[in-house]
């Protein structure tokens, strides 16, 4: 009878220890990549340079900033790891770094511990062969709505669908080559977080001011190819300009997290109190934004309290054994 007590109450034990195991919230770990490769020497890197900060508030709004005055960094691979692994978001490395038009996905792969990501260039036929144009203007036009509906500027289904045949058929300008600063994966939730580089305000890229009016800049290589994306561009980039807002518009990269293929970009960016210090005359927004993508995925590895529980099981199922010999 004492040793049938003995083997129930351990048995008991066993249960409630595994129980209170799986139960118990485990604190969530944030892991930055490894084992970060690329595929190309197109690429060059922005840091903060060695010694003392440098500051500059001769950028967008006035704000003391500090400058990535460590730039002239292509094809360093080191460098560019560095990065994207540093505790910087505005840090960062731009991929497909020679020109606007990107021929090629290129970029770079890595590891969150089992789990595989490749973060890479878009091109014009990411943009043709995916949903990528109906996610970008659905996108564009749910950030903007309060000042495109009163204009009379959105689109109906028809209209809609020539935009997005429209971008299938063009791609967006200068946005299919990415600086990414960050990238980091909550091994308990399975966000994986992607931060984009880029103009705290765009909005000069498609509105001006002449004699005291605000014209569209008409920049043929922001041409659309639509009319009413063309017409849509320019009245959030002279209403933002009119109200001393920003007009914000991440560029877009390719993310493939475990073979799942989706695109990082944003229409929000908070101030990355960075600017570059390789800008040319008259720029004073490069660098200066942060966006941030987002995307619960799905993991290779169990979560970690499962794999607590099965621990913790594998152990006390141990010593109930070594117990059972002795009784």
């Amino acid at each position: 009878m004492a040793r049938f007590m003995k083997k129930f109450l351990l048995g008991a034990s066993v249960v409630a220890s595994v129980s209170a195991i799986a139960s118990t919230p485990v604190l969530a770990a944030t892991m930055r990549a490894t084992n970060i490769q690329f595929d190309t020497d197109n690429i060059n890197t922005w840091t903060y340079g060695p010694g003392a900060p440098v500051y500059d508030s001769t950028g967008i709004g006035g704000v003391k900033r500090r400058v990535l005055n460590d730039f002239n960094n292509k094809g360093n691979y080191e460098k560019a790891k560095a990065a994207l692994t540093d505790e910087y978001s505005a840090t960062n490395v731009e991929i497909w770094t020679n020109g606007e038009e990107v021929t090629a996905n290129k970029g770079f792969s890595a590891n969150f511990g089992k789990n595989t990501i490749k973060v890479e260039s878009v091109t014009k036929a990411d943009w043709a062969s995916s949903d990528l144009a109906e996610k970008w203007l659905n996108g564009f036009l749910g950030a903007y709505s309060s000042i495109l509906q009163p204009l009379g500027l959105t689109p109906t289904a028809q209209q809609k669908t020539d935009i997005v045949n429209k971008i299938k058929e063009k791609g967006m300008y200068s946005s299919g080559d990415p600086n990414i600063g960050d990238l980091t994966l909550d091994d308990q939730t399975g966000k994986l977080k992607v931060d984009l580089v880029g103009h705290l305000d765009r909005a000069s890229l498609y509105a001006t001011k002449k004699n005291g009016v605000y014209v569209p800049k008409n920049d043929p290589r922001y041409d659309t190819g639509n009319k009413l994306l063309n017409d849509a561009l320019f009245a959030v980039a002279a209403a933002s300009m009119k109200q001393s807002k920003y007009f914000q518009v991440s560029e877009v990269a390719k993310v493939t997290f475990n073979g799942v293929v989706d695109y990082a970009f944003s229409f929000f960016a908070t101030d990355a109190m960075a600017i570059a210090g390789d800008r040319g005359k008259g720029d004073t927004t490069s660098h200066t934004g942060i966006y941030t993508w987002e995307k619960t995925v799905a993991m290779e590895v169990p979560e970690p309290s499962a794999m607590l529980a099965l621990l913790g099981l594998g152990g006390l199922a141990a010593t109930k054994r070594k117990q059972w010999k002795k009784a």
